[in-house]
């Protein structure tokens, strides 16, 4: 079951077809160079989303320690 939710996921299929291929036809989905590839470029967005969030973390930050100093 957990290798057919993960292949429903990650290959965008319904579960009910997921669950109806056979284990070595879904391993060799995730073994893939193709499959690999994917989740760098997905783990590379995140990485991307993180820094921006970061960023903004820190600009709103120094805007609060701004706001205190003018404030006195």
């Amino acid at each position: 079951m957990n290798l057919a939710s993960s292949l429903s996921i990650y290959s965008n299929t319904s579960l009910n077809s997921a669950l109806k291929t056979p284990i070595s036809d879904a391993s060799s989905f995730f073994s893939t160079k193709s499959f690999t590839d994917s989740q760098k470029s997905k783990e590379s967005e995140i990485k991307i989303h993180v820094a921006v969030v970061n960023r903004l973390n820190e600009v709103i930050k120094a805007i609060g320690m701004l706001a205190k100093i003018f404030s006195r």
